[in-house]
């Protein structure tokens, strides 16, 4: 099985939690609550995103994939750079290290979706696209610890707990506190 196979069939038997918790302590109370207010922000900008993607060549680009990324990357703040979070009109510190500084978020969107590679894709499966958004974050997690990443699957059946904290120390008990790509992609395609 392919790695976009494997994530295709994660997709097939994904189910969206009513909340997520650790112990006691709730994390996400209503996660269909939480994703409907995020693809509400996100369709707001829908336009936004759709002349980034139509700035390339390739026709494919989806509007909805960099609307995911912004929403992972940059908690929807256009003062972003779409690569890292950090704010576009600065020198980039952290990975990618040392883009920018940009005139603009869509400048700095540009950039990230070419060094990416983003703009070449052609496979549109879910599966393709569920293993370029993991890409997008590192396959540490399926690579070093056997586990779906929080980056795709927050908020569905298919996590629990673990994450790299801010790029760095690997935490397995530590439970993401954001919902994954794959609940957004859910509601939006």
């Amino acid at each position: 099985m392919t790695d976009q196979q494997q994530r295709q069939q994660l997709w097939d038997t994904m189910i969206i939690r009513d909340k997520v918790t650790k112990g006691n302590l709730v994390i996400f109370d209503d996660v269909n609550k939480q994703a409907d207010i995020i693809v509400q922000r996100i369709l707001l900008n829908k336009a936004r995103y759709e002349s980034i993607a139509h700035t390339f060549v390739n026709p494919g680009l989806k509007w909805w994939l960099i609307a995911v990324i912004h929403h992972m990357e940059c908690s929807l703040n256009f003062n972003c750079y779409l690569g890292n979070g950090q704010p576009w009109n600065q020198r980039t510190t952290i990975v990618p290290k040392g883009r920018g500084a940009f005139k603009s978020f869509e400048e700095g969107a540009i950039d990230a979706i070419k060094l990416q590679g983003l703009d070449t894709v052609t496979d549109w499966s879910i599966g393709n696209v569920l293993y370029i958004l993991e890409g997008y974050n590192g396959y540490g997690y399926a690579k070093y610890h056997n586990i779906n990443s929080p980056y795709l699957w927050s908020g569905t059946n298919q996590y629990t707990s673990a994450q790299y904290i801010f790029d760095g120390p690997y935490t397995p008990n530590a439970p993401s506190t954001q919902i994954g790509c794959a609940v957004l992609l859910k509601k939006l395609i």
